[in-house]
């Protein structure tokens, strides 16, 4: 029969929603919260001195509390009451500051610092296997630079790495702002370049996390960062917001359930701590301004392998305009344009080029006009445009090296007596590509 109920007992402790409770640790111990009824569980270690716990991030899972080291791969989970090191990874030292949470029950690191340089991928923890196994993205995925030292925010199956610092690329002993503001995608697996932040803070200055952003300790300001509407609201702090408790060393671990705040912050009575609940709407007050927290970029931030798809793009572009511009043929004041090489005619042959490509032939009458010295007589200025057709012959057929005489004659077809010069069917081929700019 004890068996029994420690059976059911057991069931029902397995079976209670974590979303239904807020965790922290004060002490040394662990605090579990009802956020309904605001009943404070506390949980105590049986090795609490084993890990330093400000070292360590609390991750709560469906199967237990696992606490994940700042700086490496080491996992501790709580397994009756005690610390107990269920990891085979090595204290590399690879991932100090890096972004550690959780996505479908699931423990998630990205970024981190480590040996000169940041991470710039995704890591899971493996329950398993007891290792971290790298996550791998999209190959049309955008590399990111990494970072480390940021804050994260999730969205559903969205999160946001922003602010924090980089390795500088010339100087490798010293770290910059990350201007960086990154989203993941778990439905896609694609990393996505967001845009470039305006407003920088670190992880450090981070107050407590809600639903659509989080709290930001700026001075005597507190900023509320929106990434979704890319927005920065500046409040002037109350009294009590200005004994906000923010530490380096300890963890933040404010907390936010049924649109309120439960905070830390110092007594003026006797500067110990205590941890009061203040709605979202009161936490707000007193708004000073807000600005953008990034430029939205109007293209991805260009990878090495972007750039060069980019190029390729650019060269393809050149390549056919220029060819376009090689084979296209030109009619100008000057001359004709082919394959980019002009070719002197004189104003008559322009004129004649220019109306006999208007209407596909023209008349001896016109020719005459053309050509025509009205100090000579007509037989002599028959002879004289006789001239002019065949040279203008001779100087088509060396522009467009063609073996045959672009220019004929034939009668036309409403009177016989009547001659036209028109263009044989191989020439207009050629010119089909010919436009006429005078």
């Amino acid at each position: 029969m004890i068996l029994f109920f420690q059976t059911v007992l057991l069931s029902l402790i397995s079976y209670q929603n974590i979303n239904d409770y807020v965790f922290y640790l004060d002490d040394s111990q662990l605090i579990k919260r009802n956020i309904y009824s605001e009943i404070i569980e506390v949980i105590d270690f049986d090795n609490p001195d084993l890990i330093d716990l400000n070292k360590y991030q609390l991750i709560v899972k469906q199967n237990g509390f696992f606490f994940i080291n700042d700086e490496s791969g080491l996992v501790y989970k709580m397994i009756n009451n005690s610390l107990s090191r269920i990891d085979k990874s090595l204290d590399n030292r690879l991932l100090a500051d890096s972004y550690i949470f959780k996505h479908n029950d699931t423990i998630f690191r990205y970024g981190g610092y480590g040996f000169w340089s940041q991470r710039d991928f995704m890591i899971y923890f493996d329950e398993d296997f007891k290792e971290w196994e790298f996550y791998p993205s999209n190959t049309k995925s955008y590399s990111p630079e990494g970072s480390y030292k940021g804050v994260y925010f999730k969205s559903d199956s969205e999160i946001y790495f922003i602010g924090g610092y980089t390795v500088d690329k010339l100087n490798k002993l010293e770290s910059k702002k990350n201007t960086e503001l990154i989203k993941f995608n778990f439905d896609t697996n694609l990393f996505e370049y967001i845009g470039e932040l305006n407003f920088h803070f670190d992880s450090n200055s981070l107050i407590v996390k809600d639903n659509m952003g989080f709290s930001i300790n700026n001075g005597t300001q507190i900023a509320y960062i929106n990434p979704i509407k890319n927005l920065v609201e500046l409040y002037e702090k109350s009294p009590q917001q200005l004994n906000l408790f923010i530490s380096e060393i300890k963890k933040n671990q404010n907390k936010y359930f049924n649109y309120k705040y439960l905070i830390e912050i110092f007594r003026n009575s006797d500067l110990n701590n205590e941890r009061i609940i203040i709605t979202k709407s009161d936490f707000y007050k007193n708004k000073l301004s807000e600005i953008k927290l990034y430029k939205k970029s109007l293209f991805l931030k260009p990878s090495v392998t972007s750039l060069l798809i980019l190029l390729s793009l650019v060269l393809l572009v050149i390549y056919i305009i220029d060819k376009i511009r090689f084979n296209h043929i030109i009619l100008n004041s000057k001359g004709i344009i082919y394959k980019r090489v002009l070719n002197q005619l004189s104003l008559k042959e322009i004129n004649f080029m220019k109306d006999i490509l208007k209407d596909n032939y023209i008349t001896t009458k016109s020719v005459l006009k053309i050509t025509e010295n009205k100090n000579l007589s007509y037989p002599h200025n028959i002879k004289i445009k006789d001239q002019f057709i065949k040279e203008l012959n001779v100087k088509l057929k060396t522009i467009f090296n063609s073996n045959d005489s672009p220019l004929e004659v034939r009668s036309s077809k409403t009177d016989a007596r009547i001659k036209e010069h028109y263009l044989n069917d191989n020439f207009k081929k050629i010119i089909t590509r010919l436009s006429v700019k005078i």
